[in-house]
């Protein structure tokens, strides 16, 4: 059905609120037209261990965290060969080089979600955190990533390193009380200033959002934001947090042609620049392989003939810029 729409004109969606075809977007520097960002989700095992659909969610979490290895270093040299500042939305536990039980508990220090069951997951039974092998990175990498997050230091481009949550939990209203958001953020921000960091985009686990106010108590300043538009401006929302439109999934969807999905990617880049709205572009490293070696280097070849008309930045630049123009 998609394909159809964006063969017919009717995706990208732009929100009219936020649409100029008149003028560059105040929202953008210098002589800008429109801006992109590309942020990537990236949760190696946590993300499917409990995957509602599957027969063996464990298992298939395993190969999504082998898959997203297999891509990694691929996908840091192609952004770094197309200079692409990238927003890298990082679990927290991935930061970790080693773990282990206390009292016969993983991370004690962390409150447990309730039980919940939400369209993507199901957890109903044991603990949150029973596949963590507290081990370490080494002996199972699926569960730790310190030297994928070194290799994003290391990167020729400054990319942004923003934060995903500690364990990939459910974040919205309905099913994290407040404590429990807390507890993770917390977590997140004292692992990352470990390292030297303060992680201040935000990225919800499954896009699914609530817990606003435990963003800011722990000193988030943006989050990716999905309204229902491909194409739209950055708004501060009720708290004075930015949101960041959500713009388009990258991967390939199942049953596209490559041209037909390349295609329609680059008619939202068409659109973009002739709205003057913001683009993002998100994915996940695990993404099948065809999309690392056809679908993100056509389209950085195109973004990168439309340089001089479309800014190029990260989740943190945006709100940078916005400021210090005082938005």
């Amino acid at each position: 059905m998609d394909r159809l729409r964006y063969r017919a004109g009717i995706l990208p969606r732009v929100n009219p609120l936020g649409a100029s075809a008149e003028q560059p977007s105040s929202f953008f520097p210098d002589s800008f037209r429109a801006a992109l960002i590309i942020s990537a989700d990236c949760e190696l095992a946590w993300a499917w261990r409990y995957t509602k659909a599957l027969s063996d969610p464990l298992g298939y979490a395993i190969h999504r965290a082998e898959q997203s290895r297999r891509n990694f270093l691929e996908l840091l040299a192609l952004f770094d060969g197309y200079e692409i500042p990238v927003t890298w939305a990082v679990l927290g536990h991935l930061f970790l080089e080693n773990c282990a039980r206390n009292n016969d508990r993983a991370h004690p220090e962390v409150q447990r979600i309730p039980y919940f069951d939400n369209e993507f997951w199901q957890y109903r039974e044991g603990d949150w955190f029973d596949a963590d092998p507290c081990t370490d990175y080494q002996s199972d990498p699926a569960w730790y990533a310190p030297d994928l997050i070194q290799a994003i230091l290391n990167a020729k481009v400054k990319h942004e390193i923003a934060c995903h949550s500690f364990s990939h939990i459910d974040f919205s209203d309905g099913v994290c009380p407040p404590g429990i958001a807390d507890s993770e953020l917390q977590k997140c921000q004292e692992i990352a200033r470990e390292w030297g960091l303060e992680l201040k985009s935000f990225v919800f686990p499954g896009n699914l959002v609530g817990n606003r106010a435990s963003l800011k108590r722990f000193g988030f300043v943006a989050y990716r934001w999905h309204n229902g538009y491909e194409l739209d401006v950055p708004r501060q929302d009720d708290l004075g947090l930015w949101q960041i439109p959500g713009g388009v999934c990258w991967e390939k969807p199942t049953g596209w042609p490559m041209d037909a999905w390349i295609g329609a990617l680059r008619r939202c880049v068409d659109q973009a620049l002739e709205t003057g709205t913001v683009l993002h572009l998100w994915f996940h490293p695990s993404c099948d392989s065809t999309n690392v070696e056809k679908v993100f280097p056509a389209v950085l070849e195109e973004i990168a003939c439309r340089h001089a008309d479309l800014w190029v930045t990260t989740m943190g630049g945006l709100v940078n810029w916005l400021s210090s123009v005082g938005r």
